[in-house]
């Protein structure tokens, strides 16, 4: 048997061949690990959102305004970003509800509607019927987010599911509320063990 001779133009094709296809997976292989990273990563708090709050540290006469840090993990980013919500007691439930006006997005006020606490924000609205009020195009909640009939917002205040973890609330998404009524049932109570 004759062994055949690799000439000089298979030899040119092969050697050329071999270059490019190193070279691309020197150029591409970088390119997928970078897209593929986000869905990779493990997630974040799982939906949750720890806070200091006790559910005993809220009333059920007038909402309370709170702040708390929501860690984000989106994409290739990661940051806390600081959020504001006010807490009611309804029904023996907390009920979270969004500081966000439903008709532009604006941020609403709240305001006290009796003498015995103390003032912090324009006096209420309708004669001590609506609580929350949206300054740009007077949008008014009462006390638990329910817009008026004749306000511009379409809908009532948002909520936000929530837990309670060996005694403090733990805030999770937003839920999107389309009319007055109010059934939300928070998972039950987690006492972890230490």
């Amino acid at each position: 048997m004759a062994s055949k001779k690799l000439t000089r133009r298979q030899f040119l094709t092969y050697v050329l061949s071999g270059t490019g296809a190193f070279m691309a997976t020197t150029i591409f292989a970088p390119l997928v690990s970078f897209a593929v990273d986000p869905l990779r990563r493990a997630g974040g708090t799982g939906g949750l959102s720890p806070t200091t709050w006790r559910p005993s540290d809220f009333r059920d006469d007038y909402p309370t305004h709170v702040k708390y840090t929501v860690h984000v993990d989106d994409a290739w980013n990661s940051h806390d970003m600081p959020n504001d919500v006010y807490v009611i007691i309804k029904d023996s439930k907390l009920m979270i509800m969004s500081h966000v006006c439903t008709h532009l997005g604006c941020h609403v006020n709240g305001s006290y509607t009796d003498a015995a606490h103390k003032h912090s924000g324009p006096p209420s609205f309708d004669g001590g019927k609506y609580w929350f009020h949206c300054p740009c195009h007077n949008s008014m909640y009462d006390i638990y987010g329910v817009n008026s009939p004749v306000s511009p917002a379409p809908r009532p205040l948002d909520i936000y599911e929530y837990q309670v973890v060996n005694g403090y609330v733990h805030v999770g998404k937003v839920i999107q509320r389309t009319d007055s009524t109010w059934d939300y049932n928070p998972n039950p109570t987690i006492n972890a063990a230490t």
